[in-house]
């Protein structure tokens, strides 16, 4: 049993996630589909991530992404929100959201799109709890990041946590 009391048990969708929309996308929708023998729900496939900080500490980022093919989702519709900042616990993260705005809907035929990107740490969300005086988060200390494929229903949106490669 929970002793917790609600305050507001009332909830507004969320129409995007925190962070700050990253310029300098490049998508590619890959000349291919993937066809599942079995129709899926409608919550969005994990996205497909490789993570690399190179020699000059810039963060680079490939992600996969599969899409309904009934959404008819071109490149354009695809963006990328960052959302850099430090847990309660003052540790930095990374989390990156590809969001489109297209009805979520069961299918078993996936359009795939590639996004690449540099991620940028002096753009990052502060958490409202913490000192604002925290510095910039260190890339060097991210083990992993958290992709998500965000549809127009966040609740459906789906993450992947993927290790951070140094050195490359």
């Amino acid at each position: 049993m929970s002793t917790t009391d609600q305050q507001d048990t009332s909830c507004v969708p969320i129409e995007k996630p925190a962070g700050i929309k990253i310029k300098g996308v490049k998508v590619k929708r890959l000349g291919y589909r993937i066809k599942f023998p079995n129709p899926r729900h409608k919550k969005p496939l994990p996205p497909i991530a490789q993570v690399t900080i190179n020699k000059k500490h810039k963060m680079q980022i490939s992600i996969v992404v599969f899409i309904s093919k009934k959404a008819k989702v071109t490149p354009k519709q695809l963006t990328v929100i960052q959302d850099f900042s430090y847990t309660n616990d003052e540790t930095p993260y990374a989390n990156f959201y590809v969001c489109y705005n297209v009805a979520p809907e069961p299918c078993s035929k996936f359009d795939v799109f590639q996004l690449n990107f540099k991620a940028n740490p002096k753009d990052y969300t502060h958490n409202g709890i913490l000192p604002k005086d925290l510095p910039i988060p260190d890339l060097l200390k991210l083990k992993e990041i958290v992709c998500f494929l965000w549809d127009e229903d966040p609740i459906g949106s789906r993450g992947t946590v993927t290790t951070v490669q140094t050195g490359l």
